[in-house]
Order: C-alpha cells, then structure tokens, then sequence
C-alpha cells in the first residue's frame, strides 16, 4: 500500500433497539464498514457482531429489523474489542473520519460508552471510532439537490444496488449502499439516472400532498371557530397568498386560545432570524427573552378578528413596498 494513496472510509451500525431500548440506552449489535481508494476501488470489507451488556437478549423488533439471531449476538466479542479491529484499519489506511448516512450511530456509540462505564468495561476504541463518526447525509442530500432525505435503501436502490445477501438494515450492506451512492454522485451524471429522476419526483409529489393536507388541517382549525361578518368579507376579498396568511394567523390564534382557555389578553412575537412566530397569554410574555424579536404585539380574546385583519393588511402593504 503506498503511504501517499489516500482512503475513504464508509461505516453503519446496528444497535438495540425496543421499547426498553431508547437512545440513551442503546448498545452496538454490528458493524459494517467499506474502504476505498480515491477511485472507489474497494481495498478492504469489515464485518463483525457484538455482544450488548445491558440489553444482551435481542428484542423481537430488533430481530425482526436487523435478521440477526440470538445465536450470533450470545457468541460474539464486546463491542468495545471489535472496533478494536476497526481501530486498526483506521490507522493502516490513514482514515481519519468514517462516513455515515444519518444522525443514528453518534449517539448509539455515545450511549455504547455510557453502558461501557457503568459495567465498569474497557471502552477507549469506541470513543475512538465515535469520534471518527461524520455525518454525510445533509452534505450529499444538498449536493444531489433532493428535496428532502431520502433513506439509504431507495437511494442506493435507484442507483441499482442490490445487496449480494441479506437485506439493507445488515451493517455491511448499508455501508455497501453508502459507498455506491457517493461513488454513484462523485463519478457518474447521477441526475440523468432514470430511478433517480423517478425517485426526486415521488419526494416532490409527496411533498406537494403532505402539504396539501396539512394545510387544509390548518384551515378547519382556523375556521372551527366562527368568523365574523367583517371577518368574511375581508377574507373574501383577499387573493390566494393573502388567504393562506390570514389562514394560518388564525389557526395559530385558535391553538392559542385552545391551549389557555382562561387568558383574555395575548402577545404576538416573531423572530426576525428564523420567522418563527409565537402567541402567548400576556402573563407568560417574557421581554428579556424575546429581546430578538422582530416584532411584538398584544391583542385581547374580544379584539381577534380586528387584530387578524390589521396584521394581514400590514403584511400585504409590506409586500407591496418590495
């Protein structure tokens, strides 16, 4: 192996998973992991289980989800010896970072080490490879300009990558599937890829109907409290965006009111560096903590309708103005 020749590393894990088995106390159950050159030419596969040792029985959804049997998990080594092993593979291919699809493995490790110290266990390779742990997803998302995240088995899917055995949720083939989709995006025109095409659009179609509905939800919260006549008319009379505006200042309102039955007086705050909007009852409006608030209004349970039409008039001057 030449000391020049640069790798890349791609890594997933399997961890315990169930009722009882929430992040904070998960523990690794298999790892897979793919080096390559920097021309994808695979150098070097790794697989291995490894036994938990607060969860050691697997659960019925860990089974059914991963395919690994009780059998295999009762006798393999402590996860802490098997990255042990990756540890070393790290440093004969100078890789400084694995690559991994998601935000799942960081905090599975970390939980690993927690379980690691309280059974008084070795445990200096997992934080090791905790630390060599980087999330690409968002990265490569954004680089093959998807509309949202799309899981790692219809990505690599459209890219035609079929595991040789098992099925995807095995470490070894999601890491395979990894390295097919960055090899696939760094090496290919990956957007003249038919199944990737297809793939985009189905994100976009639902996209465009989750949104569909979760606007009309929006609109019979707004009006499940009865508009008034001036309410109506100015509605009536707005355009389509001015619509949805008055929609969902309403529908905020109306969740307000639901929420604190009891209060007659409401603050409304946005936050001019991500638009966020809140309503509050006045008794819960803190100034020093909404000191980056763009703007600021207080409005009574018997002004809502004038208040609605006033800041949707405001808001459409504003528009005009740009």
């Amino acid at each position: 192996m030449s000391e020049t020749k640069k790798y890349i590393g791609f890594a997933d894990f399997e961890f315990t998973c169930g009722s009882a088995m929430y992040r904070l106390r998960s523990e690794m159950l298999s790892v897979g992991i793919v080096i390559c050159d920097r021309e994808y030419n695979i150098a070097k596969k790794f697989y291995a289980t490894s036994k938990p040792n607060r969860f050691p029985k697997l659960s019925k959804q860990c089974r059914e989800l991963t395919h690994l049997s009780q059998e295999e998990i009762s006798s393999s080594p402590d996860s802490n010896e098997v990255l042990e092993a990756v540890v070393r593979l790290m440093d004969k291919y100078n890789i400084k970072e694995l690559c991994v699809w998601g935000n799942f493995d960081k905090p599975g490790l970390q939980s690993d080490i927690r379980q690691h110290r309280n059974f008084g266990k070795e445990y200096s390779s997992i934080c090791r490879i905790y630390n060599a742990v980087c999330d690409i997803q968002a990265g490569m998302v954004s680089r093959m300009k998807l509309p949202q995240a799309v899981n790692i088995k219809e990505l690599a899917s459209a890219f035609g990558y079929v595991p040789d055995s098992g099925s995807f949720h095995n470490a070894i083939n999601d890491a395979m599937a990894l390295y097919i989709i960055h090899k696939a995006v760094f090496t290919t025109d990956f957007r003249s890829c038919p199944e990737f095409v297809a793939l985009v659009e189905d994100r976009l179609e639902r996209m465009r109907q989750a949104k569909a509905v979760q606007e009309e939800k929006r609109r019979e919260k707004a009006f499940s409290v009865d508009l008034s006549m001036e309410e109506r008319d100015f509605y009536g009379s707005l355009d389509d965006n001015g619509k949805k505006q008055f929609i969902y200042l309403r529908y905020r309102i109306v969740l307000a009111m639901e929420k604190y039955p009891a209060a007659e007086e409401f603050v409304y705050i946005v936050f001019d560096n991500s638009g966020k909007m809140k309503i509050l009852p006045k008794e819960k409006f803190n100034r020093q903590r909404c000191a980056a608030a763009s703007d600021v209004k207080f409005f009574s349970k018997n002004s809502i309708e004038s208040f609605i039409i006033t800041m949707i008039r405001q808001k459409e001057n504003a528009d005009q103005k740009i």
